[in-house]
């Protein structure tokens, strides 16, 4: 059975749709990976879990003052609402939202081009009513202004602010600012509580020796809105697949799991909902790989490890002595990694990135066309040595712990973890009580 690079690419095509996050093409996506793993005889499950999918139901961002100017725009999900007239208000341009840009912003609405993860909260303490995110490219055309990336705006639990916030192409963003507005228009109104269905597909290879150790392989399988996903990261899901191929035609020693993760792109949403259904199993777990994008053609191959430093150490040992060039460090990556290492799973990352001006991703250009299958196999060949040294290592050679360097950054990712938890616990609970309250009350009617 073994690795094959036409077999990978076959199923690749059959990806390659927009798989947005909690709808019927995630879905889809989701049954043709179940059914590739059913092909060979591989026991395999698909796992449910909600998310948050705030509904939009107006919006509009204009310039009011000197001239009234619309612009096209997204609304940010659980940002906040406006009444029928909207905010209006100076606009101010506080490029990353630093604490230096903030000092004039009281009452008025601000554009944003950059920022950090507590960005929000500064905004709200300074006194700021509104804000404007960019998206896209100045180089982009002007047929793609349209094709916003939708987005929701994370709050802390009993985080009850109002704060409306839109999403504009960064082409308009820059047409906004050399307008010189006096005054600009926010008008918001959404359903922020509504939710959606995601899913998760696992498959499970027992091990021969081992079967209680489990390994755990992941690779996200949604993709964002306008894009076919084919890089990002249909190539991950491809990736585990080949290595799932190579384990039925290499029995492996620790039981290996391949768990395709569903709504990574809003937020890590699938890994967590494994991390939290699995929690209890956890301790099993010894080590997460994950893959987030492979077989780009003009690129550089890197592993990013939240581990030991003996990981990375090894791994560019190991490229050396097969004359596969890597780029090998210890940090936090940006995917579902994070969720395992956060969880106390051990945890690495592989991807080939692309080479400045290369291929792109979130957008209608991430495309196949831009991958190679010689370049893709490489990686998975290179990975399936790595794999075998450590899912059938006699001793087991990953430390379960997070370097010292990296606890702050944990710290935090725990932190937004928990909060999410207690949110969705808190959510939950009032909508028990809501309903325990309306079978009372009909009840009480009843009984009239």
């Amino acid at each position: 059975m073994g690795l094959d690079k036409n077999r990978a690419f076959d199923v690749l095509k059959k990806i390659s749709f927009e798989r947005i996050a909690g709808t019927e093409k995630e879905l889809e996506c989701a049954n043709i990976l179940e059914e590739e793993c059913k092909k060979v005889g591989v026991d395999v499950v698909i796992e449910d879990f909600e998310i948050d999918t705030p509904e939009i139901q107006e919006v509009k961002f204009a310039v009011t003052k000197p001239e009234y100017h619309e612009f096209h725009c997204i609304g940010i999900g659980r940002s906040g609402h406006t009444g029928d007239e909207g905010i209006s208000g100076p606009l101010v341009y506080v490029e990353n939202g630093m604490e230096a840009n903030l000092l004039d912003v009281k009452g008025k609405i601000v554009l944003l081009t950059g920022g950090a993860p507590d960005t929000m909260d500064r905004l709200k303490k300074a006194g700021a009513i509104g804000y404007i995110q960019t998206h896209g490219s100045l180089f982009d055309s002007e047929e793609m202004i349209p094709e916003l990336r939708t987005r929701n705006a994370w709050k802390k639990p009993g985080d009850d602010s109002n704060l409306p916030g839109v999403v504009i192409h960064i082409l308009d963003a820059q047409k906004l600012l050399r307008m010189h507005p006096e005054e600009v228009n926010i008008v918001l109104k959404q359903d922020p509580d509504k939710k959606g269905i995601s899913h998760n597909v696992i498959a499970t290879i027992p091990g021969t020796e081992k079967p209680e150790e489990i390994i755990a392989y992941s690779a996200h399988f949604d993709s964002v809105i306008y894009s076919s996903g084919a890089w990002d990261n249909g190539t991950g899901s491809i990736t585990i697949l080949e290595l799932m191929h190579h384990f039925i035609a290499n029995p492996p020693k620790r039981t290996v799991k391949f768990i395709w993760c569903g709504s990574e792109e809003i937020g890590l949403c699938g890994s967590k909902a494994y991390c939290e259904k699995h929690k209890d199993e956890l301790d099993k777990h010894l080590f997460n790989i994950n893959v987030d994008m492979t077989g780009v053609l003009l690129g550089y191959e890197q592993a990013v490890c939240t581990c030991d430093d003996s990981v990375a150490k090894y791994i560019e040992f190991l490229g050396k002595v097969e004359g596969f060039p890597i780029v090998s460090k210890v940090d936090i990556y940006s995917s579902d990694s994070s969720s395992f290492a956060g969880s106390g799973v051990p945890a690495v990352t592989f991807a080939r990135l692309q080479s400045r001006g290369g291929a792109e991703i979130h957008s209608r250009h991430d495309i196949i066309d831009h991958l190679d299958p010689t370049k893709f196999i490489q990686t998975v060949e290179f990975m399936a040595k790595f794999s075998d040294q450590i899912v059938n290592a006699k001793v087991f050679p990953v430390i379960r712990q997070i370097p010292k360097e990296l606890e702050e950054k944990m710290s935090r990712f725990k932190k937004m973890m928990e909060a999410a938890k207690k949110e969705e616990e808190a959510k939950k609970a009032a909508a028990e009580a809501k309903k325990a309250e309306e079978a009372k009350e009909e009840k009480a009617e009843e009984t009239k």
